[in-house]
């Protein structure tokens, strides 16, 4: 039987959570094939594909999923395919381990082996967007996963031990599964030049609509709307969810992709923008796209570099659309701009125009996942 999140799940009723997602694979299997120039058909494909490994994630931590797991380490004999067995039966124990934990009241990061991405809960490691970082206070960017368990970067990016302190959203008690925060050196060097530098809660899974409310909220009544995109409480919840302790603030990972990057005016940490990336990279982000707007000289400050760009066509607009609120870049048609991570490159100054063209956004998708040797 279930016990109550974030207990340990039961073998049937993740089954069949497991069940569904192979379905809904398969139904944005079928829309992409039918219609794959339609950007959104490739967002909900690549939402389906993250949601399916977050549910085998979550189904490996149970006792039939991990029974599996021994039965085909016990027939397989190809070296590398039992490596990659192993690899799951040991992120599913630990999963297992801290689901056991979380329904003692218990949950933490363990210091003891700098591997604390093993412990946290991967139903929130799942995980294409626009979110609008613009100069009136929102974030956008159009903008895949390291391996379960590959949280080096995580760890060297220094999370905080001790219990996970619950937070007040929009008037709900949440609890988070994870806390990251800068190095103290890095964070001192932010701090001096006027920067914040806030701790990161990550969300549960079952907290996406927060993190939904708080998109939507940035969205209305702004004049830069239409560059937000809003993904469903479904989408979320297949990504890992970043939030200051205000939730005024946030940044989303879809597996090593970064997506809808937002802050409020009133977010009690103004200026974050650096820093919240780079936790978001630290956690396995690498690359994103967005309009040619003000954002990409934001992103190249924490070390990201154009690749790619591909030219407006109004056919593919998004809904609300105003070229003359956007008059100022290209008037009112802006590249999208594909970028990856480089860490050699943080604090570069953005040159707007650079970055090849391609003919399709799967075309800059490939450019910077070739950029990044993926």
């Amino acid at each position: 039987m279930c016990q109550k999140y974030p207990g340990p799940r039961c073998t049937p009723h993740v089954r069949a959570r497991l069940d569904s997602a192979h379905r809904r694979l398969d139904s944005a299997q079928a829309s992409f094939d039918a219609n794959p120039a339609i950007t959104r058909n490739r967002q909900r494909l690549d939402a389906a594909k993250a949601n399916l490994d977050a549910r085998s994630a979550e189904y490996d931590a149970t006792p039939g999923g991990q029974t599996e797991l021994r039965n085909q380490l016990g027939t397989e004999d190809d070296p590398g395919k039992r490596e990659k067995l192993q690899r799951r039966l040991q992120v599913s124990k630990a999963l297992r381990e801290q689901q056991i934990r979380a329904a003692s009241g218990f949950i933490h990061d363990d210091p003891k082996d700098n591997n604390d991405g093993d412990e946290r809960d991967i139903d929130s490691d799942a995980g294409r967007a626009r979110s609008v970082l613009a100069s009136v206070g929102m974030e956008s960017g159009v903008a895949e996963s390291r391996a379960l368990g590959d949280r080096e970067g995580v760890a060297r990016h220094g999370n905080r031990t001790g219990e996970v302190p619950r937070l007040l959203i929009d008037d709900r008690h949440i609890t988070p599964v994870a806390v990251h925060r800068l190095q103290d050196k890095r964070a001192r060097h932010l701090r001096s030049l006027g920067e914040s530098t806030p701790e990161l809660y990550e969300l549960h899974p079952r907290d996406a609509e927060t993190y939904r409310r708080q998109m939507e909220t940035l969205r209305d009544g702004n004049r830069f709307a239409a560059s937000v995109y809003v993904y469903s409480d479904y989408e979320y919840a297949g990504m890992r969810l970043l939030v200051t302790d205000d939730g005024r603030s946030g940044i989303a990972l879809k597996d090593d992709e970064i997506v809808s990057l937002y802050a409020h005016r009133d977010s009690n940490h103004p200026g974050a923008a650096n820093s919240m990336l780079e936790t978001a990279v630290a956690a396995g982000g690498r690359r994103l796209d967005c309009f040619d707007t003000v954002l990409p000289a934001i992103y190249a400050k924490s070390g990201f570099v154009p690749v790619a760009r591909l030219k407006w066509n109004d056919d593919y607009a998004p809904d609300g659309w105003d070229y003359n609120t956007y008059a100022a870049f290209n008037g009112g048609r802006p590249d999208v701009v594909f970028m990856a991570h480089d860490p050699a490159s943080a604090g570069s100054r953005y040159q707007r125009g650079s970055g090849r063209y391609v003919n399709s956004y799967d075309d800059g998708i490939d450019a910077v996942r070739a950029r990044l040797g993926l």
